[in-house]
């Protein structure tokens, strides 16, 4: 017999199912296999397990910012070796070869010599000249803008290395925000799903309800329009799912396939804090962003002493050693390597200086100015986000105790209802209303959670003792 299609019957259908031949079923049993299986191991490709601690390192890894750090780090280490190079001597060398036109030859006549004698003669016309050349130069004192200059940029060195760490807290801040609001959603999608099957089973009770009388045909509409919207909360989650796996597999450096699953052990642990007065007694020392800062006063305070010492005067001293054919220094000139040298040293003073400096003297006190004033504003505003962000932690601390006596009641309520339900001492609507406070109880203690693990280390990283453990 040929079977063009099969069908499940309704159970109160007396038809008999038609099942397929022999050879089809055997066909029929090997894809039912294979299919599953070839699934299954499609998914597993994609699927990448992270926890808290991979998840940051890798987020660091990826990070632009750190990225552009670094690079700052390292143009700071230049120019300091650069700046540090100026106190070695100046040593060059040098070697060259002209070739000169020829001139006539002049002649002139002496008293009481009988014949005129060529300009030659004392002065010969020597067509090649080469030279080979070696001079030494140092500045024995410059009014110390060497040494403010190197000191500033060392402060300007260290301060592009709070700026690193300060970067690496804010890309692990970062991480950690959409780690575990993707923990949440995905925890708040297998809640849902289960509530489905929870309301899929109300579905065929009370449709079996209706068959014998017990219930109404609004009743079984009631429930399966609570059971639609379900699904609808179901298929906004997971469209959630998909964009915070996307944005984090984005800032992780992984492929845009990757499905991450997220290690709850680093999100759901207790987590221990010292009391207010600690954090804000040593936010200074801590935070990064304020020692950048303070980097940076020092720097622009440095280049104030700079500026001020364009008014010394400057003392340089240098020798030369040349060895010449021919020396010009070597008279009559002879058309052979001839060794001279010269020492000597120089004293100068920029009288331009005593203008230019008050002009250069501003801009280093505007940029002191500036600086101071950055720190104590992020000094301020970083004592309010500690106290913000502390208040926030405790909030949620006892948000959790609240979710999950909520959970104990709605739990519990549900049975009650469910019992009297079934017993046909209560409304279909106060079922659904006990499933809906049971699903939102469940919900709401793993927002609680995730949010005071969120405020936890939102907490940590204002105080600047950012760590993951």
């Amino acid at each position: 017999m040929k079977i063009e299609e099969f069908r499940i019957l309704p159970k109160n259908n007396k038809q008999k199912l038609r099942y397929p031949s022999g050879n089809k079923l055997l066909s029929l049993f090997f894809i039912g296999i294979f299919i599953p299986f070839c699934t299954f191991a499609g998914d597993t490709l994609k699927q990448r397990s992270l926890s808290l601690d991979s998840a940051i390192s890798l987020g660091w890894q990826h990070s632009r910012q750190i990225q552009y750090s670094n690079a700052r780090i390292n143009e700071a280490k230049s120019s300091l070796s650069d700046l540090n190079n100026r106190i070695v001597p100046d040593f060059d060398l040098g070697v060259g070869y002209s070739r000169l036109s020829n001139i006539p030859t002049e002649y002139f006549s002496i008293p009481g010599i009988p014949f005129e004698i060529p300009s030659t003669a004392f002065f010969p016309v020597i067509l090649n000249d080469y030279s080979a050349t070696a001079s030494l130069s140092e500045n024995i004192f410059n009014g110390f803008q060497w040494k403010y200059a190197v000191q500033s940029m060392a402060f300007t060195e260290k301060g592009a290395e709070y700026s690193l760490e300060n970067q690496k807290n804010n890309v692990s801040l970062s991480v950690v925000m959409m780690y575990i609001n993707l923990f949440k959603l995905q925890r708040a999608h297998d809640v849902v799903e289960e509530n489905l099957k929870q309301i899929n089973a109300h579905v065929d009770e009370v449709s079996d309800f209706v068959k014998h009388g017990l219930a109404t045909q609004n009743d079984l509409l009631r429930v399966e329009l609570q059971f639609s919207n379900t699904q609808l909360t179901e298929i906004n989650i997971k469209n959630q799912i998909e964009t915070v796996n996307f944005n984090l597999n984005t800032i992780l450096g992984l492929p845009a396939d990757t499905r991450i699953g997220v290690d709850s052990t680093s999100i759901l642990t207790n987590k221990s804090v010292q009391p207010l007065p600690y954090y804000l007694d040593n936010y200074i020392q801590n935070r990064n962003d304020l020692k950048a800062l303070d980097m940076q006063q020092k720097a622009a305070e440095a280049g104030i002493n700079q500026a001020k010492s364009s008014l010394y005067p400057k003392l340089t001293v240098g020798a030369d050693y040349d060895y010449l054919r021919p020396n010009p220094r070597i008279v009559p000139p002879l058309d052979q390597f001839q060794p001279t040298w010269d020492i000597g040293f120089r004293i100068s003073y920029s009288l331009t200086g005593l203008y230019d400096n008050k002009n250069k003297t501003d801009v280093s006190r505007a940029k002191y100015a500036e600086a101071k004033a950055q720190f104590d504003d992020l000094s301020d505003n970083a004592k309010m986000d500690i106290n913000k962000d502390y208040m926030q932690y405790r909030e949620s601390l006892e948000k959790i105790d609240v979710a999950e006596k909520s959970l104990t009641q709605a739990t519990e309520n549900y049975k009650i209802v469910k019992s009297k339900y079934d017993n046909h001492v209560a409304l279909l609507t106060d079922l659904l209303d006990a499933d809906n406070y049971l699903l939102n109880a469940k919900i709401n203690l793993i927002s609680s959670k995730a949010d005071a693990t969120l405020a936890y280390y939102s907490m940590l990283k204002s105080a600047g003792v950012f760590t993951i453990k």
